[in-house]
């Protein structure tokens, strides 16, 4: 019987093989390995092949929000072609093809009118995120990878619940895998006040969580269509340095009042939409999606275009506007990252820029929060000071996802640079085009390495066999 059992799953991954052969675009490397597995170890690869090969379903589309957005494209995209061809805005011409491949490879639209507000503290985050949550007037919607059961979650619990008892509309997605360990029944009293509440790719069973590999690691908040968030923050203590294994606590996030707040709503929306079976609560949003998106409220000149991925599409559309970033790159790139676990294509774009005489910089921290996972990151810093690239270590954890190029245009957002995050999980980032705030942004970069140590021969040479050894099998 055993043998029977196991011929049938080499029957059947002898399919799934051929299925990756001529209907899925993948790498030969990879293919090979995974013919390999699948042959050898029928069972347990075919286990493992369904929870991360599998692809989610790609998010449905709403007739609705096509047409709205086919709306905004056709507004914003008149905006661009006047913002290109305008002399008045020089930093938009210099970095025209990044722009312009984000437009047509992410269909991504540029927005012209916002203003930004950075947060490297988590405190100062929560304080103006809680705030604005106070004046909400109509809804507020809001996605999070992770919200703690600890005094920060329950704090914004407790004002979503009670501006849901105040008639305004409230809906929350929080991810299952992120809030794995979070007791759902801190949500009970938001869904009693009439707050919608939803658990993105939930189990279907307890046994059976074929999802379980894809998260939503974005952080979004738009709160009566006029302000969004979006960044690296999470909700919970730990953010704001209160974990005393994980302090200092260094991390990157967005406040936006402007055009790209509209993208956000979209964003959220299709989330929404797609997590939320309800067929009642679908019609009424939909009626009403007019109300979620607030007049402009800014003559503040900064170009602002929203990216987001995911598995449910066949590109990697945030790592391929990394990649194009960095190849726009003049004089310098500097790369704050929790973790540093990059694709080939990365590292090679990387390393071409530094041989080509880029100055490219990278920040890492030198506290884990998983060590299989720090362990592969610092695998990768003596490939980087070889190809004269700079490496930092944060005395703390760094958490942030920036990347900076010129001191010019930035990105910042949910990405990390790794294949969890450029094929797994799904992301949202912000690329920003204006030097004022990239060089506010430097500045904070500036005042973090303050508390950096620099990587030169003598972290290398202190490496122990045992750390050496680690490094090498987990890469």
């Amino acid at each position: 019987m055993i043998t029977f059992m196991i011929n049938l799953f080499r029957i059947i991954n002898v399919c799934l093989i051929i299925r990756l052969i001529f209907y899925k675009k993948k790498d030969p490397i990879l293919l090979l390995a995974w013919s390999l597995f699948l042959l050898f170890i029928p069972v347990i690869g075919f286990i493992i092949y369904l929870l991360v090969e599998r692809r989610p379903k790609p998010f449905k589309k709403i007739q609705e929000l096509d047409e709205f957005e086919r709306s905004l494209i056709t507004t914003y995209h008149e905006e661009f072609d006047a913002t290109i061809t305008s002399n008045q805005y020089p930093l938009i011409k210099q970095y025209e093809s990044l722009v312009r491949f984000n437009r047509n490879y992410n269909k991504c639209i540029l927005t012209s009118y916002n203003e930004l507000d950075l947060y490297v503290d988590a405190k100062e985050k929560y304080d103006q995120l809680f705030e604005d949550i106070k004046q909400a007037k109509h809804s507020i919607h809001v996605i999070y990878f992770i919200i703690r059961n600890d005094h920060s979650g329950l704090k914004f619990l407790e004002l979503l619940t009670q501006k849901a008892s105040e008639g305004v509309s409230v809906r929350l997605i929080y991810d299952s895998g992120g809030c794995l360990t979070t007791p759902k029944r801190i949500f009970n009293e938001l869904k009693e006040a009439g707050g919608q509440v939803y658990n993105f790719h939930a189990p279907f069973l307890k046994l059976l969580w074929l999802n379980f590999n894809y998260r939503n690691h974005r952080k979004i908040v738009v709160i009566d269509g006029a302000i969004g968030y979006l960044g690296g923050m999470n909700i919970g203590d730990e953010y704001c340095s209160l974990n005393p294994k994980r302090k200092p606590w260094r991390d990157a996030h967005l406040r936006i009042t402007g055009q790209s707040v509209a993208l956000l709503q979209l964003r959220f929306l299709r989330d929404y939409l797609t997590t939320n079976k309800d067929k009642m609560e679908h019609r009424l949003v939909l009626e009403q999606l007019t109300h979620y998106f607030g007049p402009v409220q800014t003559n503040h000149f900064c170009s602002v275009q929203i990216v987001s991925d995911g598995p449910d599409t066949d590109t990697d559309d945030i790592k391929a506007s990394f990649i194009k970033m960095i190849f726009s790159a003049k004089a310098s790139i500097f790369i704050q990252t929790p973790y540093f676990i990059p694709d080939r294509n990365f590292l090679d774009a990387l390393k071409t820029a530094a041989y080509s005489g880029i100055k490219v910089t990278v920040m890492i921290p030198t506290i884990a929060d998983n060590h299989f996972v720090y362990r592969t990151t610092t695998s990768y810093v003596k490939e980087l000071t070889e190809a004269n690239i700079t490496v930092y270590l944060y005395k703390g954890f760094l958490h942030s996802k920036i990347i900076v190029v010129d001191d010019q245009i930035c990105t910042i957002g949910s990405t990390n640079i790794d294949n969890r995050s450029f094929k797994i999980n799904y992301e949202i980032n912000a690329f920003i085009y204006d030097d004022s705030f990239t060089t506010e942004v430097c500045k904070r970069i500036r005042n973090d390495m303050k508390n950096c140590k620099l990587v030169d021969d003598k972290y290398h040479n202190s490496k122990t066999i045992v750390v050496r050894g680690e490094e090498s099998l987990y890469r």
